[in-house]
C-alpha cells in the first residue's frame, strides 16, 4: 500500500457525510454530483474510491464524484438502494442477501445495478499479536475479538463463521470502528482484530511494523461447519507464508471480491461515461499508482458478478466485446 502522504498528494479529496438524495432527483442531478459510498479510510473500498473519484473528476467535463466513508459493503448497499448515494461498493454476500431480503436485511433491496468489479477477492484477515497458544479460530475462546465495524462485510462474514461453527458465544465478539483497530490490538485492549482487504492489507502491514503478529487460520472451522455450502458466495483464500513480516506459514481464511454498483435510476449515459473513464487505460494506471491491489480489470470486469448489470455499463462492455453474464439474481 502506498504511504498515506502519497494519497494526499494525489488529491483524493476530503471525507464527507452522505446527504440524502431523493429518488426523483437522479435524472436532474446525477450527471453533476455523484456520492460514492466506500468504507473506512484505511480500507480497500476507500483506497480505491478516493483516487477513482479524483481521476473521474479530472477527466470528465460534467461528472463529479465525492467519496464518502461508511461502515462498509452492507451499509453501502443500503445507501445506494435508498438513493442516499448514487454509487457504492459492495461484496457478493451483501448483494445476494439484499436482493432476497434475508438477514441482515429486513426487506428486499433491488434498486441497484452492477457496473463492474473494483476489488479482487479480499481476504478476511484475523490478526493477533504473536502467541504460540493461538493457531486456529477455536483457540480464541474467551478472548476479546474485534470482528469488524457495524455494517461491514468483515463483521458480517466473521459473525457468520463464528455462529456456524458454534464459537460465537465462546468469545467476546465486538463490532468497533475499523480505524481504532491497530492501536487497540497493539495496546492490548483487544486480543484479535479482523481486516477484510486485498493481500497484502495495509493495516496488517502497519501493525506488523510495530509488533510481531500472527494470522489465525480458519480452515478447520470452515471445513467442519460446512461454511462454504451454507454461504456459497464466499471462497477460501490462502495467504502465503512471508506475505507479512514474521508470517512463517500459509494461512487459509475466506473472502470475496467487490463490485461498483449504482442506483438503477442513475441515467444510462452517466454510467456509460463513468465506466468508460474508470476502466480506461488511464484510469487503471492512476489507480495502480495509488493502490496497486485494486481490481479494476477491463478484461474480466464482471467475473463473479451475481446481479443485473446497469444498462449504461452494459452498453460499454458490449462495445468492448465483454460478455454480459445472465444474472444469478433475477
Amino acid at each position: 500500500m502506498q504511504p498515506r502522504k502519497s494519497l494526499v498528494a494525489l488529491g483524493f479529496g476530503c471525507v464527507v457525510a452522505v446527504a440524502t438524495v431523493p429518488g426523483s432527483s437522479f435524472a436532474q442531478d446525477a450527471s453533476r454530483m455523484l456520492q460514492l459510498s466506500t468504507g473506512g479510510v484505511t480500507g480497500s473500498f476507500y483506497l480505491i474510491g478516493a483516487p477513482l473519484s479524483n481521476y473521474v473528476n479530472n477527466n470528465s467535463p460534467r461528472l463529479r464524484l465525492t467519496p464518502s466513508t461508511s461502515g462498509g459493503g452492507y451499509e453501502n448497499l443500503r445507501r445506494v438502494n435508498s438513493g442516499q448515494a448514487q454509487l457504492g461498493m459492495a461484496t457478493p454476500d451483501a448483494l445476494f442477501e439484499g436482493w432476497n431480503g434475508v438477514k441482515p436485511f429486513t426487506a428486499q433491496m433491488r434498486n441497484w445495478r452492477v457496473i463492474g468489479q473494483v476489488v479482487p477477492p479480499m481476504a478476511n484477515h484475523l490478526v493477533i499479536l504473536d502467541d504460540p497458544k493461538v493457531n486456529s479460530l477455536s483457540d480464541l475462546k474467551g478472548k476479546n475479538v474485534a470482528i469488524g465495524a457495524p455494517g461491514s462485510a468483515a463483521a458480517t462474514g466473521l459473525h457468520r463463521l463464528l455462529e456456524t461453527s458454534g464459537l460465537l458465544g465462546q468469545m467476546k465478539a465486538q463490532m468497533l470502528p475499523h480505524q481504532d483497530y491497530p492501536d487497540m490490538l497493539v495496546d492490548g485492549r483487544v486480543d484479535a482484530i479482523t481486516r477484510l482487504g486485498t493481500i497484502p492489507a495495509g493495516t496488517v502491514e502497519e501493525i506488523a511494523a510495530q509488533k510481531k503478529i500472527k494470522l489465525v487460520d480458519m480452515s478447520a472451522e470452515m471445513e467442519k461447519s460446512g461454511f462454504f455450502k451454507k454461504f456459497p458466495f464466499y471462497q477460501p483464500i490462502k495467504i502465503a507464508a512471508g506475505t507479512y513480516p514474521g508470517q512463517a506459514k500459509d494461512v487459509t481464511v475466506f473472502g470475496s471480491n467487490g463490485f461498483l454498483i449504482a442506483h438503477k435510476e442513475v441515467p444510462d449515459d452517466v454510467i456509460y461515461e463513468l465506466t468508460k473513464l474508470a476502466y480506461s487505460e488511464g484510469g487503471v494506471r492512476h489507480l495502480s499508482m495509488a493502490f496497486k491491489s485494486h481490481g479494476l480489470n477491463p478484461k474480466t470486469p464482471l467475473a463473479g458478478n451475481p446481479g443485473p448489470v446497469h444498462p449504461g455499463a452494459a452498453k460499454y462492455w458490449r462495445e468492448h466485446v465483454i460478455q454480459i453474464p445472465e444474472p444469478v439474481l433475477k
